[in-house]
C-alpha cells in the first residue's frame, strides 16, 4: 500500500460533485453523497434559512452551511444548531429518559443508561439520538460490536451525522484499521471541514500510516 507523506489537512469545500463516497464502513455510510439533498451551491454569507422550512430542509440548509464555514466559531455554532435538531424528539417521554440517561451517563451508571436507552430506541426507532448515546455508552463500555451496530442504525437514519461517524472511526483506530480510519475521518472533513478533532486525527492517521510503510 503507497502512502503520501505526511501533510497539513488539506480541506475542500463545495465540491461540485457532492461529497466523497466511503469504500467502507456501516452500509448507510456508502449510499450516496454525505451531502444528501443540500448541494445547491454555497450558501448566502449573512442569510438564515427561511422560518418555512421543514425539519429536513432545515437540516439540509445547515449541513450545507457546516460545509461552506469560513471561522471555526461559524462552524460550532452551525454544528450546535444540528445537534439541536437531532436532539428534538417530539415526545415529552422521550426527552425524559434522555435526560435522565445524561444523569446516568455522567455519573458512569453505564447500566442504568442502556436500560433507559433501550426503551428509547424502543418508543421511536427513528430518533436518531436514542441509537447515537447508545452507541456512545457501549464505546465507553467497550462493547466495540453493540456500538457499531447502534451507529450504523444512525446512519441509516442520518448518514451526515458527523459525531456517529467520528465514534466509527475512532472504533476503526482503536482496533487497529488505521487506514480505514482515516477514510472515515477524511469523510467527516467533507461534511464539517473546520471540525478539529477530526482534522487532528487525519493529520495523526497520516503520520503513523507513513511510519508504517517508510
Amino acid at each position: 500500500m503507497a502512502v503520501a507523506s505526511p501533510v497539513e489537512v488539506q480541506i475542500t469545500r463545495g465540491l461540485s460533485e457532492g461529497h466523497p463516497k466511503l469504500s467502507i464502513g456501516p452500509e448507510a455510510a456508502l449510499n450516496g453523497p454525505a451531502g444528501g439533498p443540500a448541494q445547491i451551491g454555497r450558501s448566502a454569507p449573512g442569510h438564515g434559512v427561511p422560518a418555512h422550512y421543514t425539519r429536513g430542509q432545515l437540516l439540509d440548509a445547515l449541513f450545507l452551511e457546516l460545509r461552506d464555514a469560513d471561522t471555526l466559531g461559524d462552524a460550532q455554532s452551525i454544528s450546535r444548531r444540528i445537534h439541536s435538531l437531532f436532539m428534538q424528539s417530539g415526545s415529552h417521554t422521550l426527552d425524559l429518559l434522555m435526560m435522565r440517561s445524561a444523569k446516568a451517563i455522567e455519573g458512569k451508571e453505564y447500566g442504568l443508561a442502556l436500560d433507559l436507552l433501550d426503551a428509547v430506541v424502543r418508543l421511536d426507532p427513528g430518533y436518531v439520538e436514542g441509537w447515537n448515546r447508545r452507541a456512545t455508552v457501549y464505546f465507553l463500555k467497550e462493547d466495540l460490536g453493540r456500538s457499531l451496530a447502534d451507529i450504523e442504525q444512525v446512519l441509516r437514519i442520518e448518514p451526515r451525522h458527523y459525531p456517529a461517524l467520528s465514534g466509527f472511526a475512532m472504533i476503526l483506530r482503536k482496533t487497529g484499521k488505521n487506514d480505514k480510519a482515516l477514510e472515515v475521518f477524511q469523510h467527516v472533513l467533507s461534511i464539517y471541514p473546520l471540525l478539529e478533532n477530526a482534522q487532528d486525527a487525519v493529520k495523526s492517521l497520516r503520520e503513523e500510516l507513513w511510519g508504517q510503510y517508510h
